[in-house]
């Protein structure tokens, strides 16, 4: 039998390769992990810039309220 050398060589390869697979996969597994956080925080982030733009636009209004009020205020004065 001729074959069954090669088929145990070949057996023995695989079983040497597994091992390293097991370590890929687990590798790939906590990338995709580490890839979710930093999702998380990119969306917490984002929705901090979202708030602070909000209300520096409120901060805005109140300031043209503001100085639109003062220039009321001169123009009646003069």
């Amino acid at each position: 039998m001729t074959g069954e050398p090669k088929f145990n060589l070949m057996l023995e390869i695989l079983r040497k390769l597994q091992p390293g697979q097991a370590e890929l996969k687990d590798a790939v597994h906590n990338l995709g992990e580490n890839l979710t956080g930093v999702r998380n925080q990119l969306h917490a982030m984002q929705g901090d810039n979202l708030r602070q733009e909000h209300l520096i636009a409120g901060l805005r209004v109140d300031v043209d309220r503001i100085k639109a009020r003062l220039e009321i205020a001169d123009h009646a004065d003069a």
